[in-house]
């Protein structure tokens, strides 16, 4: 019906869309715009003839009467709870950048609310009052050209706020205006969304002015009222939605044209933050934008110094929250990054600076750049660095590092090795009714093609009903506890999770696996404690990750494949190099099996392409520094410094660009993972339970564990259809193409993996016992998951949802797309896999029990007999064909799937895929008419029961194919 009216009236909708979003967008601002409390400065002069008398404003010194005098960038007056403040004449039309935090509440402190998206404000006079204005600095032209005043017409900047002048005063030649930043930052000018800032319950915080910048605090309270409930379940850390109090942090920084300091301009090939302009001027022929890196400024002392310290030193100031037995490895993280700058001619460029008593700064403040140690309900660290967005000078770079992550860490290991927690502790929860965990790692999952959604910082994952674009239930990542804070960062991360960090969040779950490993008893110390040795480096390798992020660079998803499996557990090779290329990749802990050599658990170094980066960025350079830059950059193709970032994390189809995968074969990775999870599969219960102690902490074990099946099967399939992306530039002896696809062997390798070890039954045999022992814990109270499920183990839909990944990966449009592009890319002697052979190797193993003799051929005697796990499979088979052949339409045969198929169309996959798809359907009726027409072959009810299903399924989906009309 929507699609009717669309075709014949769409004329009447491009007319009246305007008006309905005008309509709309004007009604929400009404009912979101909280109005500020009224002053007698702010009433309106009644009549025209009090507006032209000299005394419209109120007297200076009498509005500052008995004022607190804060002096600094502006001279600012706090009395009553108001704010005043000086605007002078040389201070308007001047650009202030405007970072904006929490600093309390929600369980949030440290995050920042514009990171990506700094904020450049203005004041302008217009008449009475004092225009705030957000300043559009993405386009511009040379100075003083026709193009400038182009770009002036065509890109305007957006007027905020207009704020009541209260008062006037002369000061030299000009008049200096007094306003009430209350007008400003008593709204909601953070755009939190979280409901009515009430004026009334809002009071300053903290006020502090500095000459280059003001820090200033407010304690907003906000009614949420019942909209607060939408946020669902789970300790957002309000105690009642009509009055959600936090502090928030707003600084106002000046920005000067400091001619000293000279933009650094960004190459592909090296991974930084970037601030992008829109250059209509620019002279480059391939792009109309300037990059230029977001990188501090670092000069020598002594210029001519072949070694010197740097003129300011980065200083990180360390809060004293964090604990005393951490502190060294803290320490060593930050300046493990001296190493790489005294590679470019700097000794101790980074410094830390441990606060005392007597040390009073707030870590919101710019001035500073801290490391702070804060406790909230999730598991995260992260990085909130801030730079021009004019220039890409850094001007901030604090570290936050969740405390709890260590609290958790501990506490779950003290649990699974059967060590009483304490009960101030509590316990992690055990309630999960479909827990990503329980099949992927959450963080690997954030790839395109597999029908998973990319996890935001903070959250918790489940599963939800939604479908994947194949037909089968999409491993789509859902807030479980989500703060209002949390739902405004995902509305401003929308894009992706380029400008978050999941690092911390994900060694989470990768911990999991390291506590069973160290309870099974080889590693651990047996006393509930975790190796002294292990949370070193744990915390050393998290903190290295976090400072590179505030010095600048981005993460780097394939750094993991710089060694092979066989070195990484070679201290003399880790130690120096790395477990990893990188420590911005997300690099998972290292565990060995059972009786193997135990080398690292986690990044103790910097690696080599961290020095390359940093030599990018910040070596000094006096001559042609294009040219310069372009040599440094032009050694990409050596194995030691390959790079892909996040967006290649989520579009490239790299089998090597996977977030907790390690070393060079991410295949045999994942199988090296599997078979540890099966060693340590064996007598689990008796490892995690003592006598006396709840069941349900086995559900979290048997998870971490089976869920590297799932990643096994994750990091195989990313083979299939894979090809390899490189950001080479041409030239050069070792340059390489962009795309290369993967090998066809390799590929059929990975295929084969597939279906002997994840489509089939004989790995998902597990203990009776155990499986009846996996169970949930049901709480109802604040801060509990309240997430109600069947208190057993689901494990056959566990076992089918990690069958899906294949399916999901090996038959998705986009793959079999690749496979045929890759006929064309591919040399003569390369034998890429053909869409056809895929199509042959999954329905031959899929349907194996249905092949001529098989029966016979194993010397079962009895019945035939098709497994559980087998024939749901099948029935998965059998949806992914049909999605090829009848597309997505809601047909009448829906029914017999159960689901309504929500994909672009059958038209989405190549032609010659339906193709196949509709002989392979035909082919398998075939198969299944053979076997229920043999008489001297017996079968059990069941497998006959589903036959039969599978049989008329088939004949539905020939015959709705009659109906389908391809394009």
């Amino acid at each position: 019906m929507r699609a009717t009216f669309g075709r014949k009236f769409p004329s009447f909708i491009r007319l009246l869309s305007p008006l309905l979003m005008t309509m709309f967008y004007g009604v929400v601002a009404a009912q979101s715009t909280p109005t500020p409390t009224p002053t007698t400065a702010e009433k309106k002069p009644e009549t025209a003839e009090a507006a032209k008398t000299p005394n419209k404003f109120k007297d200076f010194a009498e509005v500052t009467k008995d004022a607190e005098k804060i002096t600094g960038l502006f001279t600012l007056y706090r009395k009553d709870q108001n704010l005043y403040a000086e605007i002078k004449p040389d201070q308007m039309n001047q650009p202030y950048l405007a970072p904006m935090a929490i600093a309390r509440g929600l369980a949030s402190a440290g995050n920042t609310l514009n990171f990506g998206d700094e904020w450049v404000l203005t004041f302008r006079r217009a008449n009475d009052n004092v225009l705030v204005i957000r300043q559009n600095v993405h386009y511009e032209a040379p100075k003083g050209t026709p193009l400038e005043k182009a770009v002036k017409q065509n890109y305007t900047d957006s007027i905020l706020l207009s704020l009541p002048i209260l008062s006037v005063k002369r000061e030299g030649s000009g008049e200096v205006v007094l306003v009430n930043f209350n007008d400003i930052f008593f709204t909601d000018f953070a755009q939190l969304g979280i409901g009515r800032l009430d004026s009334k319950r809002t009071t300053w915080h903290k006020v502090k002015a500095f000459p280059g910048n003001l820090e200033l605090q407010v304690e907003a309270t906000f009614d949420a009222g019942s909209r607060f409930s939408m946020f669902g379940f789970g300790d957002s850390g309000v105690v009642d939605p009509r009055g959600i109090t936090l502090v928030l942090h707003y600084s106002l920084v000046k920005l000067t044209s400091d001619s000293a300091y000279k933009p650094r301009y960004a190459d592909q090939r090296v991974g930084y933050f970037i601030s992008a302009t829109q250059d209509f001027g620019s002279k480059d022929r391939d792009t109309t934008f300037a990059r230029r890196v977001n990188r501090w400024r670092l000069e020598k002392a002594d210029a001519k110094a072949k070694l010197s310290p740097p003129k300011r030193q980065l200083v990180w100031w360390v809060e004293d929250t964090v604990p005393h037995e951490y502190r060294p490895y803290v320490e060593q993280g930050i300046l493990e990054w001296n190493k790489a700058f005294e590679k470019i001619g700097y000794i101790n460029a980074l410094g830390v600076r441990w606060q005392n008593e007597r040390d009073e700064f707030d870590p919101e403040d710019i001035n500073y750049c801290t490391f702070r140690w804060i406790t909230t309900p999730s598991t995260y660290a992260m990085s909130t660095l801030r730079s021009n967005p004019i220039t890409g000078e850094m001007i901030d770079g604090d570290v936050v590092f969740d405390a709890s992550w260590m609290r958790h860490w501990k506490e779950e290991y003290a649990l699974l090795v059967g060590v009483p927690v304490a009960a101030a502790a509590g316990q992690p929860a055990f309630s999960a009714p479909i827990d990503v965990a329980e099949i992927i790692s959450p963080i690997m999952a954030a790839r395109e093609g597999f029908g998973v959604a990319h996890p935001l910082p903070g959250m918790g994952n489940r599963l939800s009903s939604d479908r994947d674009p194949a037909g089968g239930t999409a491993l789509a990542l859902m807030p479980s506890t989500s703060s209002p804070l949390r739902m405004q960062l995902a509305h401003r991360a929308s894009g992706g999770a380029m400008n978050t960090c999941q690092c911390a969040l994900g060694m989470q779950h990768d911990y999991k696996l390291a506590a069973i490993a160290f309870a099974a008893g080889e590693k651990g110390d047996g006393e509930g404690q975790l190796p002294e040795e292990f949370i070193g480096q744990a915390i050393k390798s998290v903190v290295m990750h976090e400072v590179g992020h505030s010095l600048g660079l981005r993460h780097n998803f394939k750094a993991s494949s710089m060694l092979s499996l066989d070195e990484i557990n070679d201290v003399s090779i880790t130690s120096k190099k790395g477990l990893s290329g990188s420590v911005m990749d997300y690099n998972p802990i290292n565990i060995s099996r059972k009786g193997q050599k135990q080398g690292e658990f986690a990044m103790t170094t910097i690696g080599p392409y961290d020095y390359w980066a940093i030599e990018y960025a910040y070596k000094p350079i006096e001559k042609d520094e294009a040219e310069e830059l372009k040599k440094i950059a032009g050694r990409s193709p050596e194995a030691d410094l390959t790079y892909a970032t996040d967006e290649d994390l989520q579009m490239s189809n790299d089998p090597l660009v996977h977030a907790f995968d390690l070393g060079s074969d991410p295949l045999r990775y994942g199988k090296e993972r599997m078979a540890l999870a099966a060693e340590l599969m064996k007598e689990l219960d008796a490892k995690v339970v003592k006598d006396g102690e709840s069941w349900a902490r086995l559900r979290t074990a048997f998870g971490a564990l089976f869920s590297q099946y799932g990643n096994a099967a994750f990091l195989a399939s990313a083979n299939i259809g894979g090809q390899s992306f490189h950001r080479d530039a041409k030239g050069g002896e070792k340059g390489r193409d962009p795309v290369v696809p993967v090998p066809g062997d390799r590929q059929r390798e990975a295929l084969t993996f597939l279906v002997k070890e994840i489509l089939s039954d004989k790995n998902f045999s597990f203990s009776p016992a155990l499986l009846r022992r996996i169970t949930t814990e049901h709480w109802y109270h604040w801060g509990s998951d309240m997430r109600f499920g069947s208190t057993d183990f689901p494990i056959y839909d566990r076992v089918l949802s990690i069958q899906r990944i294949v399916l999901s990966q090996s038959l998705s449009a986009s793959t079999l797309r690749r496979l045929q592009n890759q006929e064309l890319l591919s040399d003569g002697d390369a034998k890429p896999l053909k869409v056809d052979e895929l199509f042959r190797v999954l329905t031959d193993n899929i349907w194996s029990e249905l092949a001529p003799g098989s029966n016979e051929n194993t010397g079962n005697a009895g019945p035939l007999s098709i497994s559980v796990i087998r024939r749901n499979l099948q029935r998965e088979h059998l949806k992914r064909l049909g999605t090829m052949v009848i597309g997505n339409r809601a047909s009448p045969y829906g029914d017999m799937f159960g689901y309504v198929v929500f994909t672009s169309g059958n038209s989405a996959y190549p032609a010659d895929a339906r193709s196949l798809a509709l002989m392979h359907l035909r082919e398998t009726q075939d198969r299944i008419d053979a076997v229920l027409k043999k008489e001297s072959l017996k079968i059990d009810d069941l497998t006959k029961a589903h036959l039969q299903d599978c049989q008329a399924q088939i004949k539905r989906l020939l015959d709705a194919r009659l109906d389908v009309r391809d394009p």
